[in-house]
């Protein structure tokens, strides 16, 4: 424990340098940032050993990872692959060069892209753990997250602290998923969700479909 807490120290150090850069790009509030390794960290209590869920085969995917929380944080503390995903040109510039600047580039892959698109490419039904931080609505993030994760896989999203209603059991089955658990790391409030069954082909829809018309 005491060589996993200090190396947590470590990486803690070279992110807040990472994170000092984002909140300069405007990326990131200087709030956020400070608080976001911490934050960050909360993703992984869905597991209680979380290293033997997210193996180096594996795969996770963080949807909209912008100024690089919580893709980064995660992508340092976990063995597994992952993918960051972000619509935005010059995020996926920042984070790549981010990636760079960490030594994680053969573990983490950053794609700019759209998440509804993203879905239905080579990663659909790859993904071991899928993230989300203000991401979205719920209906949005969960029609994005659950094409992309394989059957037994997770979406964890970070939620606002005084809303624990806001994931319909009917909209989520549409999709195959299911409520896990809710918890606390912090100041921060977590959800937990899993992949029943292999989502339908149909989704995910167009964002603005999505959007528009959401499932719940």
């Amino acid at each position: 424990m005491w060589l996993f807490n200090l190396l947590n120290e470590v990486i803690e150090k070279s992110l807040q340098q990472i994170f000092k850069t984002s909140v300069q790009e405007g990326y990131l509030t200087p709030t956020v940032a400070a608080n976001g390794f911490s934050h960050s960290r909360g993703f992984l209590e869905f597991k209680p050993k979380f290293d033997l869920f997210l193996t180096p085969q594996e795969i996770a995917v963080d949807l909209g990872t912008g100024g690089g929380l919580p893709g980064l944080v995660l992508s340092a503390l976990t063995d597994c692959k992952w993918v960051f995903v972000d619509r935005g040109k010059r995020r996926c510039e920042f984070l790549k060069w981010a990636v760079n600047e960490l030594n994680l580039m053969s573990k983490v892959i950053v794609i700019e892209e759209d998440a509804a698109n993203f879905a239905h490419n080579g990663y659909r039904n790859k993904a071991k753990l899928v993230t989300a931080r203000s991401f979205g609505s719920p209906a949005v993030t969960a029609e994005c997250a659950a094409p992309l994760l394989t059957p037994g896989g997770y979406l964890v999203v970070s939620e606002p602290p005084n809303d624990a209603n806001r994931w319909s059991s009917e909209g989520l089955d549409q999709l195959g998923l299911k409520k896990d658990k809710r918890w606390k790391y912090g100041d921060a409030t977590f959800q937990s969700l899993y992949l029943t069954k292999t989502t339908d082909s149909k989704f995910p829809r167009k964002f603005s479909r999505i959007e528009n018309s959401p499932l719940f």
